[in-house]
């Protein structure tokens, strides 16, 4: 009897056992199909929607982000970061990747794979409603305080600024170079359609007041940055760009939040 009872307990360890282990290896296979995304919190409405505890709920990014995961077979997560500690975040491998992002602004750029050109960036100046528009770069900013994001980089105007032809006056948020502008601090700024957009959305009431300029200040395709410590290939994220693009489904995305390339 003891030892029919040794050989049933003995059985159920050894199921226990295969069952721990299942749910490990099953914990483990689920670890590694993950890929983290460092996130901006600069980058408001509409790139990036975040609720009230300040975790990613939606906007462009989110969706990129979660199309690139599903064409990968990876399950997504999003990691919110200063913008001084995205880059650190994806040297030391504590995130994957980071996308709307750019080999042209950052000094770091040979740390990172760089993925197909994706997601457009496209800048504009604005200027109060009731003075001249400008659009013609950089000869019209010549003589003019603009204000611009602290830390971003401007190639277009770096030797006029550095020459002292335009006065870059650096502030933290796109909400305060608005302000600044009404003020008269500033003859204009610069900033993405995507950042303008979401100033206008959070303060509606302001939009009359403004015009943005018909020509682009810049336009850039955005890239992915991929960490060099990542167990991802930028081969598997190009590829999976390449066929968001192909079906249509980019395009998609940025005419839902009233983006698109022009």
């Amino acid at each position: 009897m003891k030892h029919r009872t040794h050989l049933l307990l003995a059985a159920r360890l050894s199921m226990v056992l295969m069952l721990v282990s299942c749910l490990l290896s099953s914990a483990n296979a689920q670890a590694q199909q993950e890929i983290k995304f460092a996130v901006f919190d600069t980058l408001g409405y509409p790139l990036n929607i975040f609720d009230q505890s300040s975790h990613l709920a939606g906007g462009v990014l989110k969706d990129f982000g979660d199309a690139i995961a599903k064409e990968i077979g990876a399950s997504p997560a999003y990691v919110v970061y200063s913008r001084r500690r995205v880059e650190q975040a994806l040297f030391t491998g504590q995130a994957d990747m980071v996308c709307y992002f750019s080999p042209q602004w950052t000094d770091n750029r040979d740390q990172l794979f760089w993925s197909l050109p994706n997601l457009p960036q496209i800048e504009r100046v604005v200027v109060l409603r009731d003075k001249p528009v400008l659009n013609q770069f950089p000869q019209q900013l010549f003589d003019k305080k603009i204000a611009t994001r602290l830390g971003y980089f401007y190639p277009q105007i770096d030797k006029e600024v550095a020459a002292g032809k335009i006065k870059r006056i650096d502030l933290t948020d796109v909400p305060s170079m608005f302000r600044l502008l009404t003020k008269g601090g500033a003859d204009g700024l610069i900033s993405s359609e995507a950042e303008i957009e979401g100033y206008f959305k959070n303060f509606p009431e302001q939009r009359e007041f403004f015009v943005l300029s018909k020509t682009p200040f810049s336009v850039l395709s955005t890239q992915c940055g991929l960490s060099q410590k990542s167990a991802w290939k930028i081969e598997q994220i190009n590829r999976a760009i390449s066929h968001i693009q192909a079906n249509g489904e980019q395009d998609a995305m940025l005419r839902r939040y009233g983006l698109m390339a022009r």
